[in-house]
């Protein structure tokens, strides 16, 4: 078990932290001058904290060894934990938080977020790979 608390431990905070955020009531987050909502600046937050998620759930995942199935399997399992993340924030925004509304454009963010987190793990993974080879390629 510590093997796999090692490498997953910043995407299990960073979860708790997306939670945190979305039990907050509406009043606590600033009103934003009406300027702004032009750029729905909330949709790249979504879009960002959901990436990250999703691109340390697959990183850790993949280096953990305890559960093999975990591992080969890391970017099914966390896209899919972070798309249903996703859904069940909305959800508890409609339902649960006092002056929080769920929003389906907030979730559509969330999944682009958790696509991009993926795409941008897989850019990191191909990159490092590609620095390996040319390191271990022979020189003559």
């Amino acid at each position: 078990m510590q093997n796999f608390l090692k490498y997953n431990l910043w995407g299990f905070l960073w979860g708790m932290f997306i939670i945190l955020l979305t039990l907050l009531p509406g009043k606590v987050f600033p009103k934003l001058p009406v300027f702004w909502d032009l750029f729905h600046p909330d949709k790249l937050i979504h879009l960002f904290i959901f990436g990250v998620y999703v691109f340390l759930q697959i990183r850790g995942f993949a280096k953990q060894q305890q559960f093999p199935s975990l591992q080969r399997h890391a970017v099914m399992v966390a896209l899919l934990i972070g798309i249903l993340l996703g859904l069940g924030t909305e959800l508890m925004q409609e339902w649960i938080i006092p002056y929080r509304r769920g929003d389906v454009f907030d979730l559509i963010a969330d999944v682009v977020g958790c696509l991009a987190g993926w795409l941008a793990c897989q850019k990191w993974v191909c990159q490092r790979k590609e620095r390996t080879m040319v390191k271990s390629t022979p020189r003559s």
